[in-house]
C-alpha cells in the first residue's frame, strides 16, 4: 500500500453578476472601452465566411467568443466595474470562504479535521494578515492551531500551493487532510482600464479542494507536480502599486505557450505516459490563443482539451484548474483511472503543472458534530429566533437548557422534538423575566442544576407598545426595562462564573435606526449595550468572550407589529436590501459563539465587546 493524495472535496463559486459579450460590446460602442477594431474584423475573409453560417453574430462576438474563446464571465459588481461598487461587494475572502464551505461539505469533513490551510490570491481583501489566516477562522474552533500558508500569486497560485500541500502531508505522518484554495476578484483590477481585452478575459471566482492522504494499492490522485518561474515575464503581466492591471498580451502568449508545452511534456515523461494515454488535458483557461497553440504543440485531440471554464466563466486566474476538476466531476465525466495533466502559466512568469489519476473510489468521511459535548443555555427559546437557534444547536450535537416564559405546550413540544430528532438532552426552565423574583429563581435553578455551561445566548425581549416617549406610562417603561435589560444583567452577573466560553447578548437595529415609536424598547436595548461593554471587560479577564449581536430587520417577531411602509422606511434608513430570514440570522448568531469569524456580517470592537451587525450597511 502507498500514500496517495486525492481530491476528496471540491468547491467553486463565482461573482454574482453575469457579464455577457453583448454587455461589453455595448460599452465599446458607447466609447467607454477601446481597442476593438470592428472594421478590420468585418473586412476579414474569415469573418465573412463565419457570417454565412451565423448571420446574427456581431463582429465583436465573433472576435471574443469564437476567436478568443470567452462567451461570458461573472463579476462581483455590476458591469462595468467601478471603484465605488467594490466597497460593498464580495471580496476574495468572501468567495474563498464559500468555496471552502462547499468543498468541506462535499468531503464530509469539518474545519477541525483539516491539518493545514494553503490559500492563494493576487487580489487580497487586505494587506495583512493573509487571506488564509482569515479563511481558516470561519471553519475551526477558536483554539485550533493548525498552520496556515497564505500565498501572493495569481494564475499558478493553486499549483504552487498544491506542491506545498503534498509536501506537508508527506512530512507530517499524522496529517490526513489539507485545504488548497485560490480566490481572485480580477474585476477589482479593471476600473481604470480601457482596453476591452481584460474585460472580456477575466472573471471573479474562488475554488477550493480538500486534499486527503489515502492508502491505495497503487499511486493515484496527484502523481507529479512541477513549478518554475520565467524571469523574462516579470514586467509584462501584473498589478502595480495602486492595484491597476498591466498586461502585454503578445508577450504573455510568446512566453506562456512554450512554458506550458514544456511542463506538459515533462509531466508525461515523469509519469511515463504518452499523449494517447491522456483522458483530459486541462490548460490554464487563458483563451484560445494560448490554449489551442499549446494543444497543437502537444498534438492532443481537441476533444480531450477542457476549455469549458474559459468559455462560460472566463479566465479565473489560479481558480481555473480546480474549477475545471469541479465541472468535470459534477458532470460525471471523470472515471476511475482517468489520466489528467494540468499546465498553467501567468503572473510574474510563474509556470507549472501537475498530473492526476482519478482514484478508484472516493472516500466517504464522517466528522463529529461541531457542538458535541457542549451545553448551551438559550433564553427566549420558544420565540421565533430562540426556537431556530435551539433547532440548529441541537442539530450540531449540543445539549440545551431552554428558558421560556409561559407557553408550556410549545416548550414541551420543542423539547420532545429536539430530543427525538437529534438524540440530545434538553432541560426546560420556565420564568417570567418581567418579575424580579422569577429572575432570581431562574438563576438559582441554573446554579443548582448545572456546574458549567459553555455558551449563554440571550434572545428574550419584549417590544412594548411601540409608543413614543411622550405616550409611555411608567408601568410600561419599567416592565420593558426589567425584561430587556435588568433580567439579562442579573442573569449574566450571576451566571458568568459558570460560563466557560462565550456569552451572546441580542441587541437591536433600533439602537442605530429607531423605529417609529418604540421608545421603551430602544431605551432598554441601549442600556443593555452599555452594560455589555462593562461585562465584556470583566469576562475578558477570565478568558471568556462576549458578543453583542445586532440583527437587521428580520421577517418575523417585532416586524409583525409594523406597517409595511414603516418596515420599508426603516430598511432604507439603514441600507438593508431585503428582510433577513430568521433561520439565516439564527445560524449566524449561533456560529458567532464558537467561531471567530462568520459570513455576511460586520464586526467591530467596543473595548473588549465584540459587536456584530448583521444585514445592514449604515452605522
Amino acid at each position: 500500500m502507498v500514500d496517495s493524495y486525492i481530491f476528496t472535496g471540491i468547491g467553486i463559486v463565482t461573482g454574482a453578476y453575469e457579464v455577457l459579450n453583448s454587455d461589453i460590446e455595448k460599452y465599446i460602442k458607447s466609447g467607454y472601452l477601446e481597442g476593438f477594431d470592428e472594421s478590420r474584423i468585418v473586412e476579414s475573409l474569415e469573418f465573412q465566411e463565419f457570417k454565412t453560417k451565423h448571420p446574427n453574430e456581431t463582429a465583436f462576438n465573433y472576435m471574443t467568443g469564437h476567436i478568443m474563446g470567452f462567451k461570458k464571465r461573472y463579476n462581483v459588481v455590476p458591469f462595468p466595474p467601478a471603484e465605488h461598487n467594490f466597497i460593498e461587494a464580495e471580496n476574495s475572502l468572501d468567495l474563498c470562504v464559500k468555496a471552502i464551505d462547499i468543498a468541506l461539505t462535499n468531503s464530509g469533513l469539518g474545519g477541525n479535521d483539516i491539518n493545514a490551510w494553503f490559500i492563494g490570491t493576487a487580489t487580497p481583501h487586505q494587506y495583512a494578515p493573509g487571506i488564509g489566516e482569515f479563511a481558516k477562522a470561519y471553519f475551526t474552533d477558536i483554539d485550533n492551531q493548525s498552520p496556515v500558508f497564505s500565498l501572493t500569486s495569481a494564475c499558478v497560485g493553486f499549483n504552487i500551493n498544491l506542491m506545498r500541500a503534498v509536501s506537508f502531508l508527506e512530512d507530517n505522518s499524522d496529517a490526513k487532510h489539507v485545504v488548497v484554495a485560490h480566490s481572485e476578484v480580477m474585476s477589482a483590477l479593471l476600473p481604470k482600464q480601457k482596453d476591452f481585452v481584460p474585460f472580456s478575459t477575466f472573471g471573479d471566482a474562488s475554488a477550493a479542494v480538500i486534499l486527503s492522504k489515502i492508502k491505495t494499492s497503487e499511486k493515484q490522485g496527484v502523481i507529479a507536480i512541477i513549478n518554475k518561474e520565467d524571469t523574462r515575464m516579470l514586467d509584462f503581466l501584473g498589478a502595480d502599486s495602486k492595484g491597476n492591471l498591466y498586461m502585454n498580451p503578445r508577450m504573455v502568449k510568446m512566453r506562456a505557450v512554450p512554458n506550458m508545452t514544456a511542463i506538459a511534456t515533462a509531466l508525461l515523461k515523469i509519469c511515463n505516459w504518452s499523449i494517447a494515454d491522456l483522458d483530459w488535458f486541462i490548460p490554464h483557461q487563458t483563451g484560445n490563443a494560448i490554449v489551442d497553440t499549446v494543444s497543437k504543440n502537444l498534438n492532443i485531440s481537441p476533444n480531450k482539451v477542457f476549455k469549458e471554464i474559459q468559455i462560460n466563466y472566463g479566465n479565473l486566474s489560479g481558480s481555473s484548474v480546480p474549477a475545471c476538476f469541479s465541472i468535470l466531476e459534477e458532470s460525471g465525466r471523470l472515471s476511475p483511472g482517468n489520466k489528467i495533466i494540468a499546465s498553467v502559466a501567468g503572473l510574474g512568469g510563474e509556470f507549472g503543472g501537475f498530473s492526476y489519476v482519478v482514484p478508484d473510489d472516493k472516500p466517504i468521511f464522517t466528522t463529529k458534530k461541531e457542538l458535541n459535548n457542549k451545553l448551551i443555555l438559550i433564553t427566549g427559546a420558544t420565540g421565533g429566533l430562540g426556537r431556530e437557534i435551539s433547532h440548529i444547536a441541537a442539530s450540531k450535537g449540543a445539549d440545551l437548557i431552554l428558558h421560556y416564559n409561559s407557553n408550556d405546550c410549545l416548550a414541551t413540544k420543542l423539547k420532545n422534538d429536539l430530543e427525538t430528532e437529534f438524540g440530545i438532552k434538553v432541560s426546560l426552565i420556565k420564568a417570567d423575566f418581567s418579575k424580579d423574583n422569577e429572575i432570581k429563581n431562574f438563576v438559582s435553578k441554573i446554579k443548582s442544576s448545572f456546574k458549567a455551561v459553555n455558551y449563554l445566548i440571550n434572545t428574550h425581549a419584549i417590544t412594548g407598545s411601540l409608543n413614543k416617549a411622550s405616550e409611555l406610562t411608567i408601568k410600561e417603561l419599567e416592565e420593558v426595562i426589567i425584561s430587556n435589560y435588568l433580567s439579562i444583567k442579573i442573569i449574566c452577573d450571576e451566571l458568568k462564573e459558570i460560563i466557560s466560553e462565550c456569552i451572546l447578548i441580542t441587541g437591536s437595529v433600533g439602537e442605530d435606526a429607531q423605529f417609529p415609536g418604540s421608545a421603551s424598547y430602544v431605551a432598554s436595548k441601549r442600556a443593555l449595550r452599555a452594560y455589555a461593554v462593562n461585562l465584556a471587560s470583566d469576562l475578558f479577564k477570565c478568558g471568556i468572550r462576549c458578543n453583542y449581536y445586532l440583527p437587521g430587520i428580520i421577517d418575523s417577531g417585532m416586524m409583525s407589529k409594523l406597517e409595511k411602509f414603516q418596515i420599508l422606511s426603516s430598511m432604507n434608513m439603514i441600507r438593508q436590501q431585503e428582510l433577513i430570514r430568521v433561520k439565516d440570522i439564527a445560524k449566524r448568531m449561533l456560529k458567532s459563539v464558537y467561531r471567530l469569524k462568520i459570513s455576511n456580517v460586520r464586526i467591530s470592537y467596543e473595548s473588549n465587546l465584540k459587536v456584530i451587525k448583521d444585514g445592514y450597511l449604515n452605522f
